[in-house]
């Protein structure tokens, strides 16, 4: 089943909901109306039956039948109203429509029992008598207190349908007009929800297209706004991404290359007769040692890369708690002999007894790396400063040099793979150009964070902060 757009999933929702809705407030309007009407119908049909009382000059019992009779007729064309005179025993005793004689009893009249029973009766029904529905009241006829009889007045429901039939065809002309009114304006909500989220798809499909040139434009509701805002700073992430993949695909295939030609050449070198002169050989294969122990670094730092990944993912590096002097003491020892060769002082400012749960065989690569680092860009004699501060939750590893610095337009990039800020003096130094991103992937192994400072010819100073526990 193809799946239908947005704006024809919320167009008829918004329709049938305003419809239900506009049906029951007509019903409850038409039901107002109705027993609004019916009430004050039967509230003048009390008054004319107690008019009509008022009208009996004498008691029933010393009244003719005849003068009952025409005072009926007399009222009832005056009123337009059909006008029953009923005795205790439910006889008719005069009507304006019928002959009394030819009427049944209407004891059995249930607004005739009522007023029979000193209250005001009202009843709706069809009747068999006018062959039509009708409604009647019927009050008692008191004398010294004593009940002698009801009179009852009663009028056709056909004008009362009537009347209302054309109030409900007012209702449903305003209804109508109101339906096509919200059928307008759901369409137009509707629209409005469903575009902007039209437009993120197109954008999203031309993200996936890898065409990160567009941004999603950010409106005012708050719900979507904030997803164009998500949308575009994924798309932005995306971006970068795709710069650092491109960066990473050229550099590691000029790291690479650059030691393959350099063997290439040499052994080409060896085979056409450099092998017959013993010193040349001896040079030739000295270099090709280093060029080979430079592609077994740079293979074995992607190969650390890769783990640290996995790792990361699959949270397969265990954690243990370490004392961090323990593990700064070991990483300074391993950097000893370059700092001597340098005559650099690798200082180390750490609490004996400050506990942290960490991989020490991580941590104590990832100080390694920016120690050597530091020896590398700095002076002969001078310093390298590594700092453990304490904070309530974290722990923060600085290692500050007073060598070059680096430029501030670098510092952003600089723990990205093979990314070198002196690309000539780099690879003179030997590195591999990923040491400083193992660094970041082995602090965000620990669920911490990498970051670094720095001032062209002062200094840098770069900090791994990782979570206590």
């Amino acid at each position: 089943m193809r799946p239908r757009r947005l704006l024809w999933q919320l167009y008829p929702s918004y329709l049938l909901i305003t419809l239900i809705s506009l049906l029951a407030v007509m019903w409850y309007v038409s039901w107002s109306i109705r027993e609004f009407y019916r009430a004050n119908t039967a509230v003048d049909l009390e008054a004319r039956a107690g008019f009509v009382r008022e009208q009996l000059a004498l008691p029933l019992g010393e009244q003719s039948p005849e003068s009952i009779g025409r005072l009926c007729k007399r009222l009832g064309q005056a009123f337009s109203t059909r006008v029953t005179i009923v005795l205790p025993d439910g006889r008719v005793l005069g009507d304006s429509d019928h002959d009394p004689l030819a009427m049944k009893n209407h004891i059995d009249r249930p607004e005739i029992q009522e007023a029979l029973a000193g209250r005001v009766g009202a009843s709706t029904r069809y009747s068999y008598t006018l062959k039509k529905y009708m409604m009647y009241v019927a009050v008692p006829v008191t004398i010294q207190n004593k009940i002698v009889g009801a009179t009852r007045v009663s009028i056709p429901m056909t004008a009362f349908e009537q009347s209302l039939r054309a109030i409900y065809v007012q209702i449903a002309v305003a209804a109508l007009i109101v339906a096509l009114v919200a059928a307008a304006v759901s369409l137009v909500v509707s629209r409005r929800i469903s575009r902007p989220l039209e437009e993120m798809k197109r954008g999203v499909e031309r993200f996936a297209k890898g065409d990160f040139s567009i941004k999603l434009p950010v409106l005012d509701s708050q719900e979507i706004g904030a997803l164009a805002e998500e949308m575009n700073t994924m798309a932005e992430h995306l971006r970068r991404l795709e710069t650092i993949r491109r960066d990473f695909v050229a550099n590691v295939s000029h790291e690479l290359r650059t030691p393959v030609t350099a063997i290439k050449g040499f052994v080409e070198t060896l085979r056409e007769g450099a092998l017959k002169d013993p010193e040349a050989a001896s040079r030739f294969l000295d270099i090709i040692a280093r060029q080979v122990d430079r592609l077994n670094a740079i293979i074995g730092d992607l190969l650390t890369l890769s783990r640290l990944e996995e790792g990361a993912d699959a949270a397969v590096v265990r954690f243990e708690e370490n004392r961090i002097r323990d593990v700064l003491e070991a990483a300074v020892q391993v950097c000893d002999m370059k700092a001597s060769a340098k005559g650099i002082a690798v200082k180390l400012d750490c609490e004996p007894d400050l506990l942290c749960k960490s991989n020490a065989p991580l941590l104590e690569q990832a100080v390694v790396n920016l120690i050597d680092n530091a020896i590398k860009h700095s002076e002969e004699g001078s310093s390298v400063r590594v700092v453990v501060a304490s904070a309530e939750k974290e722990i923060r590893i600085t290692v500050e040099d007073h060598g070059c610095g680096i430029e501030q337009e670098h510092l952003p990039r600089l723990f990205e793979r093979f990314y070198r800020v002196d690309k000539a003096r780099s690879r003179k130094l030997g590195g591999t150009g990923l040491g400083l991103s193992i660094v970041k992937h082995i602090a965000q192994v620990h669920g911490g964070s990498v970051s670094v400072a720095s001032t062209p010819g002062k200094g840098s100073t770069f900090a791994i902060s990782i979570p206590k526990g």
